[in-house]
C-alpha cells in the first residue's frame, strides 16, 4: 500500500471485467423501463405528426417539436435524426408504445458508457487506463443523467453523445493509422459523425473542440504554458517556418476541423433561416434583465447551480423555470457562491498554466475541455436559450466532471491512504446508483414526476401547472382548478394556465368566467392560437356566432396547421346550416390530420343527411385507409349501406363496429334493424336483446323489439 501514490489500484482491470461492471452499473436507470410518455414526451412524440404519419421529408423541414423551422414560434431545435429514431419505433410497431422508447434509451445509455471507456483511454493515453475506468463508472451512475435516460426526449442527448464518442475514436485513427488512405478515411468519418451528432442535437458540433484540445495537449504535448511562451517570445522567420514544418500535421488537422465545423455551422444556421428563436421571459428570465451586469451575474449563478448538480445531485427537478431560480436583482447572499465558483475555476485555469511537471495536468485539461466545451451552447454566451437550467444538458459535460473528480482523488493518493479513498469512491458510487434508481422511478409517470418537483421548487408556477394538467387528464377537475389557480397566483401572467383553467370552467358551463380568462390570455400572448380557438368555442356556446367565427379564423391565422380548430369551425357552419363551408372545413381538418376521427364521421353523417350517400360511402372508405379500426366509421358506413339495401356489406361493417366497441348498445340496435329489414327475425331479436342488456333504458331497442314481436305474430 505504501508504494501506491498515484492510482486507486495497482493493476489494470481486464477489459471484459471493466465492461461488465460498466454495463451493470449503467442499468441504474432501468427502473423507468415500463414508464409512460411524460412531460415533453407528449409534445415531441404523441402530438408530433413527424413521428407518425407526416411526409418523411417534413422531418428535415421541421424542428424537434414538429413546427416548421421558418415559423416564428419555432424553437429552431433541428434534430431530424432523433425524430427519425422515434419514427422508427412507430413504423415497426404501428403504434406508440412508451415502453419501447424507454428500453431503447436505457440501452443507448449503456452503449454510451461502454464507448466512453475506449474514448477516455484515447484521450488520456495508455498511462490513464485506471483513471478512464473509474471516471466511466462514475459517469454510468450519475443521477443528473436521469432526465436524459428516463425522459424519452433525452434521446437527443444520448444519440449526440454516442456519435460524439465515435467521432473522437475516428479522429484518433486519423492520427495514428499507418496508411495515408486510412488516415484520410478516418478524418472524413470523424467529420461525418460530428455532423451526425449535430443532427441529433446541436451540441454535437462541440466534438470539434474536444478533438482539437486532445490533439494539442495529448498528442503534441503543447501545454498552455508552452503556448503562452511561444506567443510571448519573438521568433525569426526561420524559427516560425521550422515550427510550422515540425507541427505541419497538427496544423493540417486543425485546419480541416475548423473548416468542417464552419461549414456545418453555416449549414445549420441556413436551415433555420439565419434567425434566432424567440423566447418568452418565463422561459429564461435572466436573458430579459436589462442591466448587463445583473444579467451576467444571474448567468453565473446559473452556472453555479449546474456545477452543484454535478457535485451533489440531490435537488433534481423536471423543470427549473418560473420561480425555481429567483433573479438576483440587488445585494444578495447568492453572490458569494458566484465568487466562490470563479475562485475555483480561476484556480483550475491557473493550475493548467503553471503546472510544468504534474503528470495529471493532461488529464485535468481534458476534463475541463469535456466539461466546458459541450456546455457552451447552453451558456447564453452566444445566443439565448429557452430554459433556465436543464439537467439533460449536463449529460455530456458530466463526463468532464467525472474525469476531474477521479483525477482529484488520484492526486490525493499522495496524502491519504489509498484504501480510504477507494472506500469513499465505492460509497459515492453506491449512493449515486441508489439515487439514480429512485429518481428513474419518479420519471415513470407524470403524477410522480410532477409531485417530486414540489419538494425542490414549490414556487415554480410551471410545476403547479403540470400537476393541474395531469389531474385534469385523470379526471380530477377539482384538484386541477386549485393547482391552476396556484400557478396563476405565483405567475399572474401565465397565459397557458389561464387557457387551461378556462377550459375547466368552460366544461362546467361557466362561460362568462372562461371567456374572461381566454381574453386575458390573448392580451398577454396575441398569437396564442389555442386560446383563440377556445374563446371561439365559448362564444359559440353563448350564441355569439359571428364573434366565434372570427376567433376561429384568427386562431387559424396564427397556426396554419390546426385541424381541431377547423373541426370546430365546421361545427359552427353546420349549426348555421352552411353545409358547403362545414364540409370544406372538415375536409381541411382531415387533410391536415388524416386520423381526425370526428371530422371524418361528421363528414359522412352530413353527406348521408344531404342524400349524397355515394359521396358519404366514398369518404367513409377513404377514412378507413387511415383509421381501419375506428368503430364509428364502420358504423356510419354500415348505416348508409343498409339504407341502400346492401345488407351483406352493411352486416360486415356493423360487426366490425361491434368488434371495435362491444359495449355500444346503439351498434347492436342498428344491426338488429338491418336484420329486421332483411327478414332475419331471430338475429334481429338477439341484437335488440343484447342492446337492452347493455342499456336497459334504450327506447329505440324496446320499440323495435315490440315491432318485431308484432310482425312475427301477424305472420303466424
Amino acid at each position: 500500500m505504501n508504494g501506491i501514490k498515484s492510482n486507486l489500484i495497482v493493476t489494470d482491470i481486464p477489459l471484459s471485467v471493466s465492461l461488465f461492471i460498466i454495463i451493470v452499473l449503467s442499468l441504474c436507470f432501468a427502473n423507468s423501463y415500463n414508464g409512460e410518455f411524460v412531460f415533453d414526451d407528449s409534445e415531441a412524440i404523441l402530438h408530433n405528426e413527424d413521428v407518425q404519419n407526416s411526409p418523411l421529408m417534413d422531418v428535415f423541414k421541421n424542428d424537434f417539436w414538429g413546427t416548421r423551422l421558418t415559423h416564428k414560434q419555432s424553437h429552431k431545435s433541428y434534430r431530424p435524426l432523433t425524430i427519425l429514431s422515434f419514427r422508427l419505433h412507430f413504423w415497426l410497431r404501428r403504434d406508440l408504445i412508451a415502453q419501447d422508447y424507454h428500453i431503447v434509451n436505457i440501452i443507448l445509455h449503456t452503449i454510451v458508457c461502454m464507448l466512453m471507456l475506449p474514448v477516455f483511454n484515447i484521450l488520456l493515453g495508455s498511462e490513464g487506463r485506471s483513471t478512464a475506468f473509474y471516471a466511466t463508472v462514475l459517469f454510468a451512475v450519475h443521477p443528473v443523467h436521469t432526465e436524459a435516460v428516463s425522459g424519452i426526449v433525452g434521446r437527443a442527448e444520448l444519440l449526440c453523445a454516442l456519435f460524439m464518442w465515435i467521432s473522437i475514436i475516428f479522429y484518433y485513427y486519423s492520427i495514428y493509422a499507418r496508411r495515408l488512405m486510412y488516415r484520410w478515411l478516418s478524418m472524413c468519418s470523424c467529420i461525418i459523425f460530428i455532423g451526425t451528432a449535430m443532427l441529433c442535437k446541436e451540441t454535437g458540433i462541440t466534438a470539434v473542440g474536444i478533438c482539437c484540445i486532445y490533439d494539442i495537449i495529448i498528442v503534441n504535448r503543447l501545454f498552455p504554458y508552452k503556448i503562452v511562451s511561444l506567443i510571448k517570445t519573438k521568433h525569426s522567420h526561420q524559427e516560425i517556418k521550422h515550427f510550422v514544418k515540425l507541427r505541419q500535421k497538427l496544423l493540417i488537422r486543425l485546419f480541416i476541423l475548423f473548416t468542417s465545423s464552419l461549414i456545418l455551422m453555416i449549414s445549420r444556421f441556413s436551415v433555420m433561416g439565419f434567425k434566432a428563436p424567440t423566447f418568452q421571459p418565463v422561459d429564461n428570465p435572466a436573458s430579459f434583465v436589462q442591466n448587463i451586469f445583473l444579467r451576467v451575474l444571474n448567468y453565473n449563478y446559473i452556472y453555479c447551480l449546474n456545477v452543484w448538480l454535478l457535485i451533489c445531485p440531490v435537488w433534481l427537478c423536471f423543470d427549473w423555470s418560473m420561480g425555481c431560480v429567483p433573479l438576483i436583482t440587488s445585494v444578495d447572499g447568492r453572490i458569494f457562491f458566484v465568487l466562490l465558483f470563479w475562485l475555483m475555476l480561476s484556480a483550475m485555469i491557473a493550475y493548467t498554466f503553471n503546472s510544468y511537471h504534474d503528470k495529471f495536468l493532461r488529464y485535468s485539461i481534458m476534463g475541463l475541455a469535456i466539461l466546458i466545451i459541450p456546455f457552451i451552447p447552453c451558456s447564453n454566451i452566444f445566443f439565448n436559450v429557452g430554459f433556465v437550467l436543464a439537467e439533460r444538458t449536463l449529460y455530456i459535460p458530466s463526463a468532464g466532471y467525472c474525469l476531474l473528480l477521479v483525477v482529484g482523488l488520484q492526486k490525493l493518493c499522495a496524502r491519504v491512504p489509498v484504501h480510504y479513498l477507494l472506500l469513499a469512491y465505492i460509497i459515492l458510487i453506491a449512493l449515486f446508483f441508489t439515487k439514480s434508481w429512485m429518481r428513474s422511478d419518479q420519471w415513470r409517470t407524470e403524477t410522480t414526476l410532477f409531485r417530486s418537483a414540489l419538494h425542490v421548487c414549490p414556487l415554480n408556477a410551471k410545476v403547479h401547472y403540470n400537476i393541474a394538467k395531469n389531474a385534469a387528464d385523470n379526471g380530477n377537475a377539482t384538484l386541477a382548478e386549485y393547482e391552476y389557480n396556484e400557478a396563476l397566483r405565483l405567475n399572474p401572467t401565465y397565459a397557458q394556465a389561464m387557457n387551461n383553467l378556462g377550459n375547466i370552467l368552460k366544461d362546467r358551463e361557466k362561460f362568462s368566467e372562461a371567456e374572461a380568462l381566454f381574453k386575458r390570455a390573448i392580451e398577454l400572448q396575441e398569437d396564442f392560437a389555442t386560446a383563440w380557438m377556445n374563446l371561439g368555442i365559448v362564444l359559440w356556446a353563448r350564441r355569439k356566432s359571428k364573434e366565434a367565427e372570427k376567433s376561429y379564423l384568427t386562431a387559424l391565422s396564427h397556426r396554419r396547421k390546426y385541424p381541431d380548430c377547423l373541426y370546430n369551425l365546421g361545427m359552427l357552419y353546420l349549426e348555421q346550416k352552411d353545409y358547403d363551408k362545414a364540409l370544406r372545413a372538415w375536409e381541411s381538418a382531415t387533410r391536415q390530420r388524416n386520423t381526425h376521427s370526428k371530422a371524418w364521421i361528421n363528414t359522412i353523417l352530413l353527406l348521408d343527411n344531404l342524400g349524397k350517400r355515394e359521396d358519404g360511402l366514398k369518404v367513409g372508405y377513404q377514412a378507413l385507409q387511415f383509421l381501419p379500426n375506428d368503430a364509428f366509421i364502420h358504423f356510419n358506413i354500415a348505416n348508409i349501406l343498409g339504407k341502400t339495401g346492401n345488407f351483406d356489406k352493411a352486416e360486415v361493417h356493423f360487426k366490425n363496429a361491434i368488434s371495435g366497441n362491444p359495449t355500444n348498445a346503439m351498434f347492436y340496435t342498428n344491426l338488429g334493424v338491418l336484420y329486421h329489414r332483411w327478414n332475419k327475425f331471430q338475429e334481429a331479436e338477439d341484437m335488440y336483446k343484447k342492446a337492452l342488456e347493455i342499456k336497459p333504458e334504450l327506447e329505440s331497442a324496446k320499440a323495435n323489439l315490440r315491432k318485431l314481436y308484432t310482425l312475427r305474430s301477424s305472420i303466424k
